[in-house]
């Protein structure tokens, strides 16, 4: 049985496709740093909406045909591996991930394709 696959058009703009690579390789090279900035947005983010202003801009993003393309890129750049607990210092899927490379029948033919793209 075959896993079902997104696949996505490559006709996009190269100042978009720039940007959102640049955000991915960020959050995976700082996790630690991305956890934190996540968790004090999401708090901002809440005590803004507390706010009649807030609250005005709650409701029209709510409205907005922005949202479904921001959830698509949320998820598909792994943001959704960040919390907005502050308990949480590292992603868990970091640490999954590290789990499950190890167990891995092949360990030694992934370290060696890793190692191989760094150079």
């Amino acid at each position: 049985m075959s896993m079902p696959v997104v696949r996505f058009a490559s006709s996009a703009d190269p100042d978009a496709t720039q940007t959102l690579e640049a955000v991915q390789q960020a959050l995976m090279r700082h996790p630690i740093a991305a956890q934190a900035a996540f968790s004090w947005l999401a708090t901002e983010g809440r005590r803004f909406a507390q706010t009649p202003a807030g609250a005005a801009w709650k409701e029209r993003l709510a409205a907005s045909d922005v949202i479904p393309q921001l959830r698509l890129i949320w998820e598909s750049l792994g943001l959704t591996a960040f919390h907005e607990s502050t308990s949480e210092i590292l992603p868990t899927f970091f640490v999954e991930g590290l789990v499950s490379a190890a167990s891995a029948e092949n360990i030694e033919a992934l370290l060696a394709q890793v190692l191989a793209r760094r150079m």
